[in-house]
């Protein structure tokens, strides 16, 4: 236990020194549209009088009737109630803690689902200023990013030690395409750990992240914020809804943003996005959601630098965290990210509630980055290989889900049942040409690259290019029954089938067909108790599957083989407290790949085979809310065991897995001094993380070293006008935050943010 909870050496201090240098999720709306829309404040103070308990946010059915029910049938609609939490623009904040999953495939809160489950507000985004996805999940320990690999940049996480470039959702959806999401459309981001091929599909074997958008409400309001830093950067964003009758509202968010990145040579993060929604009665009952999300990206990868030595070469060769060595003016990286959705909200009667989900959308990704590649002299580097090539992908899917749920009594036995059908199809569609010199590499000096280098020699050389589609129809059915007021029991089961066709074409023309077909079966089993009100213990087990297409890709090697298979176990509790402004919960799991796939030893056999193990354990502990009045706090953190336990290569056997850092630690606390200022900070902590696997003893191990991340939060109100000022990394620490084998990238260094949040 000792050795699992030591890293708090400089977090005092550090801590210290951000307080001195110093959303809640919006839920499924229902479909008459009775709840007032609330109106996501950034306001600095909580100013529910001391006298006076903050009320808990009241509980409406998603699809509530037109007619009120009879005062015995209002009661019992209380029970399976579930909604937008009350926020005006002169009372209470959002709050830390979120209470109500945004999905309805989950229908009880989050107290009674029996999985750990973290969610960001867009309170704690907007208090830190996280203007992309991979900012607001610093909020979450257990979470790892991936650098850019193969022409792969953006979004790519790893969680509980298990890749999920597959597992990011946009309101339930899948979201595909590489590319950097930025968090103006947000409301929040949902963390659902473990196994979660039960609501999702295929994958999420360490878990999945879900995205939940702004989308048109009751009441009007119009927020407008302007940003500016020392990157430099320049940001402004607009948050627009207005309320033209009871049946129609429509709603407009959209930013743009010019930035360089602290202590990084030449990267930009330049993106600009708009995504308009609106909400139609259609009828008494039935409510119809349309939004669009449209994203423009034009900015500079950053591949960071390499290994030398088992550390980048900023912490072996003492290289200048700012090198990059990539090329100015080619470097680049361009996205359209276009994304159409309507939803259909229909109460069908008593508790009965459909929603239709329907999704069709497109991410055309340009990018030309540079990789730092193959270092020289071998014992004492001093030039490096800039491996340059650019890609054209191109990826479209459509989308369209079906649930059905509703609550029910038989005899003692209280029901909380759901049903769906999922169908996709997916398609990817991907070029790439090598830029070479003399058939290699452009070299740089390690120490002091060239930004502008002589590129008359480079030629454009086509490499392979591939071609996949992807449909997949699955169907789920889940039951959460309540035995009286202490235990309830959930049951979910999933079929998937899952029909994969790819392509690829070498550069000689040469073409190889794949097609692979698989059938998913998963399920999920959870019991819940309630040993006091507002506290739940539970236990759970979970399945899930990874096909081998399930990154959209084959080989002879993999085409033949079945999907791996994962099993997850936990156990954990958790707790509303005080009016249910806090919320803690703690858990022990352990997840088990069963049949990894891993090189064969027979050499006469096939070359791949599902004859690998692998097992992450660990516990995780998290708190988010207000303990007293004015003091918020949102903290987590995760232990994680990850190791190799079989493998046909007897040397990997005992090794951790890689992106996998046994401890981290996220906190975020604010206080409010008086009703107008506000002061607090943050601190991260990640542990070493290997990258790689070494084969045998002359391969040299790789790692990032381990790291303390120290911000700091101020925020001052005039009448309608926010002042906030955040500083990033107090300290300056040299430390990377995204790496794989091939690299690592250098985070960001010490910068201040300034910005204004109006509303009208």
């Amino acid at each position: 236990m000792r050795g699992a909870l030591w890293p708090w050496g400089p977090a005092a201090v550090g801590l210290a020194s951000a307080l001195a240098a110093g959303g809640a999720v919006a839920q499924e709306t229902p479909v008459t549209g009775d709840t007032s829309a609330p109106v996501q404040e950034s306001r600095p103070a909580e100013t529910t009088p001391a006298a006076q308990e903050e009320p808990s946010p009241e509980r409406t059915p998603e699809t509530a009737p037109t007619t009120p029910p009879t005062t015995s049938a209002a009661q019992a609609d209380q029970d399976e109630a579930y909604v937008l939490p009350e926020v005006s623009v002169e009372g209470e904040t959002a709050k830390y803690n979120v209470t109500e999953p945004s999905l309805n495939r989950l229908p009880r809160p989050l107290l009674d689902t029996p999985q750990t489950i973290t969610v960001v507000p867009e309170r704690v985004m907007e208090e830190q200023q996280a203007t992309t996805l991979r900012d607001a999940l610093r909020n979450v320990s257990g979470i790892t990013v991936t650098a850019g690999e193969g022409g792969r940049q953006g979004d790519s996480f790893s969680l509980r030690g298990f890749s999920a470039q597959t597992d990011t959702l946009r309101d339930g959806v899948r979201d595909l395409g590489w590319f950097t999401r930025d968090t103006f459309n947000l409301e929040g981001v949902e963390v659902y750990f473990g196994p979660s091929s039960v609501l999702f599909g295929r994958g999420s074997t360490g878990g999945a992240i879900n995205l939940v958008t702004k989308k048109a409400r009751k009441g009007s309001f119009q927020d407008l914020r302007l940003s500016g830093g020392t990157s430099p950067s320049g940001r402004i964003e607009a948050d627009i809804n207005q309320e033209f009758s009871d049946s129609i509202q429509f709603r407009v968010a959209a930013a743009g943003q010019l930035a360089g990145v602290a202590g990084r040579d030449v990267v930009t993060e330049n993106r600009a996005g708009i995504a308009p929604s609106a909400r139609f009665q259609l009828a008494p009952k039935v409510a119809l959601e349309v939004d669009y999300f449209y994203q423009h990206e034009d900015s500079i990868p950053d591949y960071g630098q390499p290994y030398f030595n088992g550390y980048p070469v900023s912490v072996t060769l003492d290289v200048p965290r700012g090198n990059f060595y990539g090329v100015e003016g080619s470097d680049t990286e361009r996205v359209n990210a276009h994304i159409g959705t309507a939803r259909l909200l229909a109460d069908l009667g008593d508790t009965l509630r459909l929603t239709n989900t329907l999704r069709y959308g497109g991410v055309d990704r340009f990018s030309r980055p540079t990789a730092p590649r193959g270092l020289t002299p071998v014992a004492a580097p001093t030039t490096i290989g800039r491996q340059r090539f650019e890609t054209n992908t191109d990826n479209t899917y459509f989308a369209d889900q079906l649930d059905v749920r509703g609550s029910f009594t038989t005899g003692f036995i209280k029901h909380n049942a759901n049903v769906g059908l999922d169908i996709s199809r997916e398609q990817r569609d991907q070029s790439r040409n090598n830029l070479t010199v003399a058939g290699g590499n452009l070299p740089a000096d390690l120490f002091d690259p060239d930004h502008n280098p002589d590129l008359s020699e480079v030629a454009v050389v086509p490499a392979a290019s591939n071609y996949s589609r992807q449909w997949n129809l699955g169907a789920y059915a889940s039951d959460q029954i309540q035995v009286g007021k202490y235990v309830e029991v959930l049951g979910t089961l999933r079929l998937d089938n899952l029909h994969s066709d790819y392509e690829t074409k070498a550069a000689n023309g040469d073409v190889a067909a794949f097609e692979q077909e698989n059938s998913l079966f998963n399920w999920r089993l959870g019991l819940v108790l309630h040993p006091a009100e507002n506290t739940s213990v539970y236990g759970m087990y979970g399945t899930s599957t990874n096909p081998s297409a399930e990154l959209s890709t084959l080989s002879n090697d993999t085409v033949t083989l079945d999907p791996e298979k994962n099993e997850t176990f936990e156990i954990g509790a958790k707790s509303d407290l005080i009016t249910e402004r806090l919320s803690v919960n703690a858990a022990v799991f352990r997840t088990n790949k069963k049949n990894a796939r891993v090189p064969n030893s027979i050499p006469d056999g096939p070359p791949v085979v599902l004859e690998g193990k692998q097992r992450v354990q660990g516990y995780a502990v998290g708190v988010a809310g207000s303990p007293v009045r004015g003091w918020n706090v949102f903290a987590n953190y995760t232990f994680l065991d990850a190791s190799i336990q079989e493998h046909s290569n007897d040397f990997l056997e005992g090794q951790r897995l890689v992106n996998t850092p046994k401890r981290s630690l996220s906190l975020w606390t604010t206080y409010a001094i008086l009703d107008t200022l506000s002061v607090g900070g943050g601190a991260t902590y990640q542990d070493v993380a290997t990258v790689n696997n070494p084969a045998n003893a002359t391969v040299v191990l790789n790692k990032v070293p381990n790291y303390w991340r120290f911000d700091a939060f101020a925020s001052y109100t005039i009448k309608k006008v926010d002042l906030q000022l955040n500083v990033y990394n107090l300290t300056d620490k040299l430390y990377y935050d995204a790496y794989y084998g091939g690299q690592a990238v250098p985070a960001e260094g010490v910068s201040a943010l300034l910005s204004a949040h109006v509303r009208f």
